[in-house]
């Protein structure tokens, strides 16, 4: 007799206000927001770095970032159906109204002409998916993505350091996937505020024809860490204030896994000084 498959849950079901943390940007950190069941479930059928590598085109290297989008997801046939049915949810209108729900006042106090530039209310833009739906007739296309950073070899590295999201996104999350076995050190979330008003950032071509927006250290002094752990989810929304990166791993054989929860919108909420 088969099983019935597991009910969808939010990341963000039990997300008051009261979670959110504002120093040094806002942002919630919730742990443990899954329950074990379905978190067992979706962590014992992710895919790795070579299953995604050989499914994009993409060689393995080290310490590299390896995405399945919920487009590569939903038309994978070997994938769970609890998979399926998690990355539907989280790039959906009702996951959207949540995070809504828990950060608009947040995010109007630092893009107070966010409306403006979306072109009327935060709370009726029209929700579709990323690779699915254009911004011809939807407002905000949403993802929801397995990531792997892979094994990291030869020397410690850094994924990345200190940037800011690209600022045609409402909302970043980063759900942490850890793994029993790993006992690597680093790959935490690092938390950055600018040492004063003087900044560069310097932009670099992303993999998806786009612009990163990264910062030299030396603009920025380390206020915190998040722990890079399993069943943890990171979310904030984007502005020019929410500065982070990830800390330097050590060499290890294991994979740094997570989900990236995204918003795109077809217009800039923020400009970056350059």
């Amino acid at each position: 007799m088969s099983l019935a498959p597991l009910a969808v849950e939010s990341l963000l079901s039990s997300a008051t206000k009261a979670d959110i943390r504002r120093d040094p940007f806002p942002h919630i950190v919730l742990h443990n927001p899954l329950s074990q069941d379905l978190y067992e479930a979706l962590a014992t059928s992710m895919p790795t770095a070579e299953y995604i590598g050989t499914s994009i085109g993409k060689r393995i290297t080290s310490n590299e970032r390896y995405n399945y989008m919920s487009e590569h997801v939903l038309r994978d046939d070997t994938m769970a159906r609890v998979w399926k049915d998690f990355v539907t949810y989280h790039a959906s209108p009702a996951f959207y109204r949540e995070f809504l729900d828990l950060f608009y006042d947040d995010l109007m106090a630092a893009n107070p002409d966010a409306e403006e530039k979306c072109g009327g209310p935060l709370h009726g833009l029209r929700v579709g998916r990323r690779n699915r739906d254009t911004f011809d007739t939807h407002d905000i296309l949403m993802d929801c993505t397995a990531v792997i950073n892979s094994a990291v070899t030869g020397r410690p590295s850094s994924y990345r350091g200190p940037h800011v999201d690209k600022p045609y996104k409402l909302f970043g999350g980063l759900f942490y996937m850890r793994l029993p076995e790993d006992d690597s050190t680093g790959g935490d979330l690092a938390l950055y505020k600018y040492r004063t008003d003087a900044r560069r950032f310097h932009t670099s071509a992303s993999e998806y024809g786009d612009s990163r927006f990264d910062i030299d250290p030396k603009y920025v002094e380390e206020v915190g860490t998040i722990s890079y752990d399993s069943n943890v989810l990171v979310m904030y929304p984007i502005n020019p204030l929410a500065l982070h990166g990830v800390t330097v791993r050590s060499v290890t054989p294991h994979q740094r896994r997570f989900i990236a929860l995204v918003g795109d919108l077809q217009h800039h909420l923020f400009d970056l000084a350059l």
